[in-house]
């Protein structure tokens, strides 16, 4: 399934805005535009990387495809036959959603392009071993930490 196709058309019903505003959060509705925006961009990136090859564009055209890959692998992506991430409260989809947005709008600084995936993979595993563990629980909270102490090796002070 195309994560740009996957985005439920919800987002543009005025009653459902309302509601979300009221009963999720006051800007759930922008940032669920900016992730979407997001991927939208991740896929552009990763034609031209697929037309002009990896070396033939710069790195920040990885890096956004890589942000958007963290994206869908973290925020679309659900393991139905997880109990924990099958199914996930409003709270904790705000928490993640909002700790996917910090990586995203974070700046990094690679050497050359051969560095970028493995570093966004490393990431996205620790975000997915968080998504299996109890929100919160001690589990949760190590694999958050793994992910600042990943993010802090190559952000942009």
């Amino acid at each position: 399934i195309d994560p740009i196709d996957s985005y439920s058309k919800y987002l543009e019903y005025p009653e459902f805005i309302e509601y979300a505003k009221q009963n999720i959060a006051k800007d759930w509705i922008e940032k669920i535009n900016f992730l979407c925006n997001y991927l939208l961009r991740g896929k552009e990136t990763y034609e031209q990387i697929n037309i002009l090859g990896d070396d033939g564009v710069p790195m920040n055209y990885h890096e956004t495809f890589w942000k958007s890959e963290l994206i869908d692998f973290v925020i679309l992506q659900q393991d139905a036959f997880d109990k924990i991430d099958a199914s996930t409260s409003i709270e904790r989809q705000r928490y993640v959603i909002d700790k996917v947005i910090e990586v995203v709008n974070t700046n990094f600084e690679f050497d050359n392009f051969e560095m970028i995936n493995p570093y966004f993979k490393r990431i996205i595993n620790a975000f997915k071993q968080m998504n299996y563990s109890e929100f919160k629980s001690s589990d949760f909270k190590k694999y958050e930490e793994e992910i600042n102490t990943i993010v802090k090796e190559k952000m942009v002070a």
